[in-house]
């Protein structure tokens, strides 16, 4: 018997395929997270174009 028909016999796609589900599972979810709070984004992007004078304070 050869080590390859060991190793054939122990079905490891199973090791392959369960985390590819798994980060498909949390790629998916973050992109609809992201997709929901598009509003937040609009909202902190404008941050660096606000005409506000910094805090003045001793230095």
């Amino acid at each position: 018997m050869k080590l390859s028909d060991v190793v054939s016999a122990m079905h490891l796609p199973i090791y392959a395929e369960v985390p590819l589900l798994v980060f498909v599972g949390i790629f998916v979810g973050v992109c609809v997270h992201m997709l929901r709070r598009e509003g937040t984004f609009d909202q902190a992007a404008q941050l660096p174009l606000r005409n506000e004078q910094p805090p003045r304070g001793p230095r």
